[in-house]
């Protein structure tokens, strides 16, 4: 069925009717310009039916490169294309304290020596500003419908940090998928997405602008504060579980009175006989307009984020070569939504295991991280908002039962912040974080038992 759509662009009005694959035009029209300070033009549009067409798609792209003036999701094609956005460039400073002092206790997780010893090198503090556009992207997106089936794509890319004459627009694709829904059998979705596990928790986003920001709380809730062997010969696998991953293959069911199940798994394209780096993921969750309840897990195979690949096993260290391994998390996820009023709040359990073959090399660490968040529109303008997280320091092993300690791992993260809108789009904001990592850890770039405050100011337009 075509679509009628009046969209303003840049003072001119674009009139057309639109099915999914192609925009039907009226045969003819006269145009009729006003000077700016009487308002849009007055347009009939007469001649040739295609040149009307171009016309309007030229427009589009111009509102998709936000120059529009009015920030809202851009129809170029009906339901088959649309333009969107979430743009938040920020102005930041950051400052990292030196680290522990020479001589004090450290942790096995944290030299990855058999002896836990103490710090041998102090940090000096760091003091950086710079303009960051965070994890800023624009996405196109489409769907069509055959009856009770809905074949759909979303295609994002993020923001280059620093664009010059020359390279390019965007640094890196963020989302890339397609799925099919169907009403009541659910949905399957193929590409890079979120994992089930991401998707059901973490329900404040705070202030919208958080993704891959200072005030996340993904590092601490579904991270650890240890680092990978650094003599391995390849990187160790990702030890965090907020994850975004292309290779997946995700299916959902329907919405039955207000619960839905996730299941998303992601095959290893390079498994070997010795390592087979594939992900699984689960999740269920209820929700209506007020409360929201999810559970979510997810597993790592042969991702060996302590050891990494290809190290040597020695006497002095804990490090495993090549070993199996695995690693989980468990969260529970709340939120709730009272008019101007939000709050949520997260549960993790987290658990990295390998299969040691040589006593005294690494077995296992568990530990334990939370967050709760909170927003709250003072007015139709301005929000203010926070949220804390806290992970423990949990507990390690080696194979054979020698003492392994976990002595100062753990931080905590506390972040402030507010926002004035001009509209739901637009809006200016501020805010402050401050990272702190216990003795032997480091979160947040921040040197091993240092501290990161981070203060930005930064506009976010949507569309």
């Amino acid at each position: 069925m075509g679509i009628r759509e009046a969209n303003r662009l840049n003072g001119y009005t674009v009139l057309a009717e639109r099915t999914a694959f192609r925009m039907e035009e009226p045969a003819g029209s006269t145009c009729r310009r006003k000077p700016r300070a009487a308002g849009p033009a007055d347009c009939n549009h007469t001649g040739d039916p295609m040149k009307f067409k171009t016309r309007a798609l030229t427009l589009a792209c111009l509102a998709a490169l936000g120059m529009a003036q009015s920030a809202q999701a851009i129809e170029v094609a009906g339901k088959l294309l649309e333009v969107y956005g979430n743009v938040y460039p920020q102005f930041q400073n950051s400052s990292y304290t030196d680290s522990v002092a020479t001589g004090v206790m450290s942790s096995n997780m944290t030299s990855g020596k058999a002896a836990a010893g103490t710090s041998t090198f102090k940090a000096a503090p760091i003091d950086k500003t710079q303009l960051n556009w965070v994890n800023s992207y624009i996405g196109w997106k489409g769907e069509k419908e055959f009856g009770d089936v809905t074949v759909g794509y979303d295609l994002q890319g993020t923001l280059a940090k620093n664009v010059e004459a020359g390279t390019s627009l965007f640094a890196d694709t963020r989302d890339a998928f397609v799925y099919v829904e169907h009403k009541t059998m659910g949905t399957v979705t193929i590409g890079q997405i979120d994992t089930i596990y991401k998707q059901y928790g973490d329900r404040l986003r705070m202030l919208g602008v958080s993704s891959s920001n200072i005030n996340s709380t993904s590092t601490i809730v579904s991270g650890v504060g240890w680092k990978p062997n650094s003599a391995a010969t390849t990187a160790a696998g990702t030890s965090s579980f907020n994850t975004r991953i292309g290779g997946q293959i995700i299916y959902e069911t329907p919405s039955m009175g207000g619960v839905k199940a996730g299941f998303s798994y992601r095959p290893d394209p390079s498994k070997t006989l010795t390592q087979d780096a594939s992900l699984m993921a689960a999740g269920l969750k209820w929700s209506d307009s007020k409360y929201f309840i999810g559970a979510g897990y997810e597993r790592h195979n042969d991702y060996r984020a302590f050891s990494g690949t290809g190290a040597v096993e020695a006497a002095t260290t804990i490090y495993n070569a090549n070993p199996r391994s695995q690693d989980t998390v468990l969260r529970g996820s709340v939120g709730y939504t009272d008019g101007p009023l939000k709050l949520a709040a997260d549960l993790s359990s987290l658990e990295y295991t390998e299969a040691a073959a040589t006593v005294g090399k690494f077995s296992g660490y568990k530990t334990t991280a939370w967050q709760v968040s909170g927003e709250y529109s003072l007015s139709a303008n301005w929000v203010v908002a926070g949220n804390y997280a806290s992970n423990a320091a949990g507990s390690c092993s080696l194979l054979g039962g020698a003492t392994c300690s976990t002595f100062g791992q753990g931080g905590t993260l506390l972040s402030l912040g507010g926002m004035y809108k001009f509209d739901k789009n637009i809006g200016i904001f501020a805010i402050y974080t401050l990272n702190s990592a216990n003795e032997s850890a480091t979160f947040a770039s921040s040197a091993i038992g240092g501290k990161a405050t981070n203060m930005a100011m930064g506009i976010q337009v949507k569309f």
